[in-house]
C-alpha cells in the first residue's frame, strides 16, 4: 500500500512539473505548434477529398456515369484547400493564420455540406429511376444473375416499391452523414481547437 502511495505521489510531481513546463511556453512556440497542426489538417483534408473523389469515380464507372458535377465540386475544393494551404505555411502573424483557419473550416463546411445536398437532389429528381434501378437489382440478386441482367426499364414500380427504396436511401443518407461526421467532423473539430489556442495565445 505504501509503495503504491509512493507511484501516485511520483506521478503527481511528474503531471505538475509537465503543466509547469506547458506553461513555460512562449506564445511564438505556441503559434509554431498550431501552425503545424493545421497545416497538417489540411494535408490530411486533402488525402481524405483524393480518397473520396476516387470511391465516386470508381461507382461512376461501374454504373457508366461520370459524375461530372461532383468532379467539378471537388477540384473547386481541392484548390481552395492547396490555396489556404500554402497561405497558413506563409503565414507569419497569428492574426492572419486565424482568418485562414476559419476560412478552410469555412470551405470544408461548405464542401460536405454541397455533397450531401447533391446527393438528395438528384434522388429526388431521378426517385422513380432509381428505384426501377433498385428493383432489378434486387430480381438479379434474388436468382443468382449477373450485374445488371435486368433492364431497369422493364421494372413497373408500386407504391411499396417506392416505400422500401426510400427507407433503403434514407438509412444509406444517415451513414454516409456519419462517414463526413467522423471524417469531416474531425477536421473541423482539429480546426476549432486550434484557432481558440491562437485566441488564448492572442
Amino acid at each position: 500500500m505504501k509503495d503504491k502511495m509512493e507511484e501516485l505521489e511520483l506521478l503527481k510531481k511528474d503531471w505538475n512539473k509537465e503543466s509547469d513546463e506547458f506553461k513555460n511556453y512562449s506564445e511564438q512556440e505556441i503559434y509554431k505548434m498550431i501552425k503545424k497542426n493545421s497545416t497538417s489538417v489540411a494535408k490530411f483534408l486533402v488525402l481524405i477529398g483524393l480518397t473520396e473523389i476516387s470511391i465516386w469515380s470508381a461507382y461512376g464507372y461501374f454504373e457508366g456515369e461520370f459524375p461530372i458535377v461532383r468532379v467539378v465540386l471537388f477540384v473547386f475544393f481541392f484548390g481552395l484547400v492547396i490555396y489556404l494551404y500554402h497561405r497558413m505555411k506563409a503565414e507569419n502573424k497569428s492574426t492572419s493564420l486565424m482568418k485562414n483557419i476559419l476560412n478552410l473550416r469555412k470551405v470544408v463546411l461548405g464542401y460536405a455540406g454541397a455533397s450531401l445536398f447533391l446527393i438528395i437532389v438528384d434522388h429526388i429528381f431521378h426517385f422513380k429511376y432509381y428505384t426501377r434501378d433498385f428493383m432489378a437489382g434486387i430480381h438479379d440478386g434474388s436468382r443468382g444473375n449477373p450485374y445488371k441482367t435486368t433492364n431497369p426499364d422493364t421494372a413497373f414500380p408500386q407504391f411499396g416499391n417506392y416505400a422500401v427504396f426510400g427507407i433503403v436511401f434514407l438509412v444509406t443518407l444517415y451513414l454516409l452523414y456519419l462517414i463526413y461526421k467522423k471524417t469531416y467532423g474531425k477536421v473541423l473539430t482539429g480546426l476549432r481547437k486550434n484557432y481558440k489556442e491562437l485566441s488564448r495565445a492572442e
